[in-house]
């Protein structure tokens, strides 16, 4: 059986079907309200029509990269749920909203807390060159401790990494012609000591008048060349490494001294860097038998181009520039230091010139041979506005920061970059200066932001 539909009928129908979807969409208004709404949250959504695309709405401005947005605009519109969408907890996330909890904000006095923040202040920029060189000894700090006799090493105290202090006993050797120096001191001392007591009675007995004047200057004479003799042997000692103290320890009988055993000591505090001595080994003036350096400052030599040269001397003499270095050994870890020497002369193969640089180095971290970045602060004495290097995240290519909204609320703020210099940041666009924002633990309230890519909010 056919059925006819007449113009009137379908008319009907489709008045019947439409009638039934506005019946449809009023009863699911309702039921999706699942926050009691107050007057003022009715008044915004009569005013503001559609709830859903004001949502919407809010999420466009909180990120349009814009210092003009309306921020009180963004706190008075309302989400679906009918409040003001930063308070949302489930529509926050879409307009790019944190709320930060107090207790992570971080007490500069007990240094409690993971999330730190400041004021955008305009400062004056510096510039930076960025360069590479190498870690070495601080040579001011550093020796080479070889013998100025030869002889036989007949102890060794110490071994490679080891920690002395200045006047540890570092090892022992036996010269022969040490001991006939010592030999020597001693005869002379001797001989000295009696012209000198030869020369004190003759001069009592010429006071006297009993002794002539030709036998007090004969035994002055005598008592003169001895004292000469002695400084002179006792000189030799200084020269061949015996200091002055165990020099005067030397005294006549069995004194094991004068079999030549000299001991040699650290002459400052530091680390065993390398040692070549083993009991029974010959050794000879100009042998490196340890190298004793102290670590806690080292040099960094760094090379820089001919067109560079310039920028550093204009800061002049007085005026030492900083340099930050940075090693692949500790990625993230920075050591400063000033420019306290640049080269008289160019390397003629690479046409580079030498900067020096002075790093402490308590940790004893950096070591020498380290190959190593830095970057040179060059002053240029504008003022812009910057922050923090941390403070500036991205998320598929766009910068921003997080700006403080309203009380514990924080607001992710796209920005645009502008220069990176050692430590800071240009922003060209969407900050100004004043706003407070985060400049330490952003990481955390970017993860809370991405709840929004992984299904929260108000699709759920």
């Amino acid at each position: 059986m056919k059925i006819r539909l007449t113009t009137a009928s379908v008319a009907a129908v489709s008045l019947l079907v439409l009638l039934a979807l506005v019946l449809i969409g009023c009863g699911k208004t309702e039921s999706s309200t699942t926050v009691p709404a107050n007057a003022e949250t009715d008044t915004i959504v009569r005013e503001n029509g559609d709830p859903g695309q004001a949502a919407g709405t809010v999420a466009q401005e909180l990120n349009a990269p814009s210092e003009t947005a309306s921020w009180d605009q963004a706190l008075n519109t309302p989400c679906e749920h009918a409040m003001p969408t930063y308070q949302c907890d489930e529509c926050r996330y879409e307009a790019g909203v944190v709320k930060l909890s107090p207790a992570l904000i971080k007490d500069e006095s007990t240094g409690k807390g993971l999330v730190k923040t400041a004021q955008a202040t305009r400062i004056a920029s510096e510039a930076f060159l960025e360069v590479t060189g190498e870690i070495q000894y601080n040579e001011n700090a550093a020796v080479h401790v070889t013998p100025r006799v030869t002889g036989i090493i007949s102890s060794v105290r110490v071994d490679v990494g080891a920690k002395v202090k200045k006047g540890d006993v570092l090892f022992e050797m036996e010269s022969v012609e040490l001991g006939e120096a010592m030999a020597a001191y001693l005869k002379s001392r001797t001989l000295t000591d009696l012209s000198r007591k030869t020369y004190e009675r003759k001069k009592a007995l010429f006071e006297q008048k009993i002794s002539s004047e030709s036998a007090l200057i004969e035994a002055q004479m005598t008592y003169e060349e001895h004292k000469s003799d002695l400084d002179q042997s006792e000189q030799q000692l200084h020269v061949l490494g015996m200091p002055e103290a165990e020099i005067q320890e030397i005294q006549p009988g069995e004194n094991p001294r004068l079999s030549g055993r000299l001991p040699f000591r650290a002459p400052l505090d530091g680390i065993i860097v390398e040692k070549h001595a083993a009991v029974g080994n010959l050794i000879q003036p100009g042998d490196m038998v340890m190298l004793l350096a102290d670590l806690s400052t080292v040099w960094v030599w760094l090379d820089i181009y001919e067109q560079d040269l310039s920028a550093i001397l204009s800061n002049g003499t007085q005026n030492h520039p900083q340099a930050t270095v940075e090693t692949n050994a500790f990625p993230g870890r920075l050591f400063t230091g000033e420019i306290n020497y640049v080269g008289a002369a160019m390397n003629e193969e690479t046409r580079t010139v030498k900067l020096r640089a002075n790093l402490n180095n308590p940790e004893n971290l950096l070591r020498p041979g380290m190959f190593c970045k830095a970057r040179i602060a060059q002053g240029t004495g504008e003022e812009v506005l910057a922050v923090a290097r941390a403070a500036v995240l991205s998320d598929e290519g766009n910068y921003f920061v997080f700006k403080h909204l309203k009380d514990n609320y924080y607001v992710r703020c796209p920005v645009k970059k502008g220069r990176e210099f050692a430590s800071i940041v240009e922003i060209s666009e969407g900050l100004q200066a004043g706003e407070t924002i985060v400049i330490e633990g952003a990481f955390l309230l970017k993860s809370d932001v991405l709840r929004e890519k992984m299904g929260a909010g108000c699709a759920d």
